[in-house]
């Protein structure tokens, strides 16, 4: 079995006049980056396909690329002047990028960053100047980020002015006392700047622009090799910039060494092989911050709990029960029932009254990363389905909360398989022969998988030996529709569900077929999915299909809606105006980046497709096609509500949208003996939320208690352990 990285591709920048949209199958919201690198879980491993630019684009974005020099004093750590300082950037072990540093005589900064990830990445120069505390006093970005959009990002700060632009910001403030100012487009360089400044400043916290504050402070100190030298560095750790917190390596002189994680990082050139031990480190730590977590908020109780007079949600039925009991005892439900269930003396008591008891909910489609775990769990997710994740990551990672270890929900793993080529999946297995793929699919078993996951560069023919080892192993399979077929033709080889509500649309473009392991898929469904007629005979023909082979939606739809929505600058169009606030500000200011660049006339072609998108999937409901809820990581934490919102928004009962994400994802895993509805004998999977979400899906965001197993936790410590800030319900 081979597990594989990137395919290290060159870009491809197209001269033709044409616009190539910058899309994945995921949001920007997973594009934002935290000092050049991609945020914790805003990097979609199943992403595939090159995003050229157009000529004029390019032209632009490399003229614009002439940054100037400002004066300042020099820092008291420089190095030797015009010294170039190289960093490799490394993904999957390979060198796909580099960082080049060089401090002119002045003091200020010329920072040089790129790198290679399937034809994107970005390309970007940075001149910083710094003041006398080392604070970034003005700053000069330019070239492409990520998804070969042009960058050209500003900031100054002088006379108690501080003025910046970017891709969604465009500000003037006064102020009376140093901030530090956190690029949107910047490189790794400015994370060294940040931990150096707050050593100098010697203050607990640095106050940050846009807004919000960090605390910096060093956690480890490590002595590394090269097999030709040692050297001593130190990992630091400043909060208040994501949901976790950001981890920095300084070498003995100040200087970066090392930034990044698994996925991607920049390391000191010539010092690749300490990488592992860093990374293990960082994990170490992550681990540890997860069980102080899972040490202090789980609430364990010794005797029963019972949940009184509340208004009970049967999602076997769709309907609601009131005036309910149900006693949980241990890890599971001991009774259900009115007021003829005897409770114990000396159980712990809930009052429902006002509130709603739901079965834990069900998220059908997430990339896990081990800290995710408290706001999911905040969420009201108690169990999630992983489609597409490192096997032996995964496999830790459903251990650990399996164990108590660390807090999240039950994890179901769909184990990833992917073609090989220019397009490969990222981080799935690959394969080119069927002793391979049979060979991969029993591995996947051993870690622990119950479905197999197909990606897009898959070669067809392999498509039926996958299908049946799979079978024979009593696994799923899902996916991707391979690039070569249609969607038509993997529910006839044998798929039992289908990700992505853009693959039923292109079941209608066969002119896109050989291409969909390409950004084609993407591309061609935001402009063209408005274009389908729902009501043909030919779309009625595969939803027929779909419903006499049973087989399963996992449309993700929230992730296609928010792509072709989303407005620079206008929260409201990201279907997260209501807890933009909750959320750690330099999380929230990205939020309205997500959207796909508006070019003439594909305004309206995007609100044509996202209403298509959300027609679809109350076309597949109303056919008795099951559906499952999953988001794809559009914000995790936040995202299923969003998703839910948006079957609601389609025209689906609220009842049968909470089937979605409780009782049907159950039957399709063919767990509903022991989840998915609140039955005496089940698992004791629950959450207690204060309204009604028959009238308002938004109401899951009031959710108080979440319990898993008989355990309770409190919704809103979980979510200050992430630096969200949630209302009380």
């Amino acid at each position: 079995m081979r597990f594989v990285g990137d395919q290290q591709c060159g870009p491809n920048y197209q001269a033709e006049e044409r616009l190539v949209l910058p899309m994945c199958t995921c949001t920007s919201h997973r594009h934002s980056t935290l000092f050049g690198l991609p945020r914790i879980g805003t990097m979609h491993r199943c992403m595939a396909g090159e995003l050229p630019i157009r000529r004029r684009d390019w032209l632009a974005a490399a003229g614009s690329a002439v940054a100037t020099v400002w004066a300042l004093p020099a820092l008291a750590a420089a190095k030797l002047y015009g010294t170039a300082v190289t960093y490799d950037y490394v993904s999957s072990g390979v060198v796909k990028g580099s960082q080049t540093t060089v401090r002119l005589p002045n003091g200020s900064l010329d920072v040089r960053f790129q790198f290679t990830d399937r034809g994107r990445g970005p390309n970007v120069r940075s001149t910083i100047a710094l003041d006398d505390a080392g604070f970034i006093s003005k700053l000069r970005i330019t070239g492409y980020n990520y998804l070969k959009v042009p960058v050209d990002e500003r900031f100054t700060a002088r006379g108690g002015t501080a003025t910046w632009k970017n891709s969604a910001e465009r500000e003037t403030h006064a102020y009376s006392a140093q901030r530090f100012y956190i690029s949107m487009d910047g490189t790794p360089e400015e994370g060294a700047i940040l931990v150096r400044a707050a050593l100098r400043a010697r203050t607990a916290s640095l106050q940050l622009w846009p807004s919000g504050l960090t605390n910096v402070a060093a956690v480890k100190t490590l002595t590394v090799s090269n097999r030709q030298s040692s050297r001593r560095v130190t990992m630091y750790e400043a909060t208040g910039l994501d949901f976790s917190p950001a981890q920095i390596w300084l070498d003995e002189n100040g200087e970066l060494f090392m930034s990044g994680g698994t996925w991607g990082s920049v390391i000191r050139t010539g010092w690749n092989a300490a990488l592992p031990q860093l990374i293990e480190a960082q994990n170490a730590r992550v681990a540890e911050l997860g069980r102080q977590i899972a040490q202090s908020l789980p609430q364990r109780t010794g005797t029963a709990i019972a949940i009184t007079n509340v208004a009970l949600f049967d999602s076997d039925a769709g309907s609601v029960v009131p005036n309910a009991t149900v006693l949980i005892s241990g890890e599971r439900i001991g009774a259900v029932g009115g007021s003829e269930v005897s409770v114990p003396s000396d159980a712990r008591r809930i009052d429902g009254t006002g509130k709603m008891l739901l079965p834990g909910l069900w998220n059908m489609h997430m990339h896990l990363f081990a800290d995710f775990g408290a706001r999911l769990l905040a969420e009201g997710v108690t169990t999630i389905r992983d489609p597409g994740n490192n096997p032996e990551y995964i496999a830790k990672t459903q251990a650990q909360y399996a164990s108590g270890e660390l807090v999240g929900p039950r994890v179901i793993i769909a184990g990833l398989m992917d073609g090989t080529g220019k397009y490969t999946a990222p981080i799935g297995t690959t394969t080119s022969t069927s002793p391979e793929a049979i060979a991969q699919v029993r591995e996947w078993k051993r870690l622990g998988a119950v479905q197999i996951k197909i990606y897009s560069s898959m070669d067809p023919k392999l498509v039926p030996v996958i299908v049946k080892e799979a079978r024979a192993q009593g696994m799923r399979v899902s996916g991707h529709i391979p690039a070569g077929m249609l969607a038509q033709d993997a529910v006839h080889e044998g798929y039992d569900e289908i990700q992505h509500v853009n693959f039923l649309f292109l079941n209608f473009m066969p002119d896109t077929k050989d291409r969909t392991q390409t950004p084609v898929r993407l591309t061609a469904t935001a402009e063209r999915a408005g274009t389908i007629d729902l009501q043909s005979q030919q779309v009625k023909d595969f939803i027929a299909l779909l419903k006499e082979k049973e087989t399963v939606s996992d449309p993700t739809v929230g992730i296609f809606y928010t792509d072709t929505m989303t407005r620079t600058g206008d929260i409201t169009s990201t279907g997260f105006a209501e807890i933009a606030d909750w959320l750690p500000p330099q999380v929230s200011r990205t939020l309205t980046t997500g959207g796909l660049p508006l070019g003439p006339g594909l305004d309206a072609k995007y609100r044509a497709s996202a209403k298509a998108y959300l027609e679809m999937v109350a076309l597949l409901h109303s056919s008795g096609i099951r559906i499952v809820a999953g988001t794809d990581d559009v914000l995790p934490g936040f995202d299923l509500i969003h998703e839910l919102e948006l079957y609601s928004q389609a025209g689906i009962s609220n009842a049968a949208v909470l089937q979605t994400a409780t009782i049907v994802p159950a039957r399709v895993m063919h767990m509903e003996d022991s989840l998915g509805s609140l039955k005496a004998g089940k698992l004791a999977d629950a959450i207690v939320v204060h309204g009604n979400p028959l009238e308002n899906i938004a109401a899951l965001r009031h959710t108080g208690t979440t319990i898993k197993g008989g355990v309770m936790y409190d919704t809103r410590a979980l979510y200050a352990t992430a630096g969200v800030k949630a209302p009380p319900v």
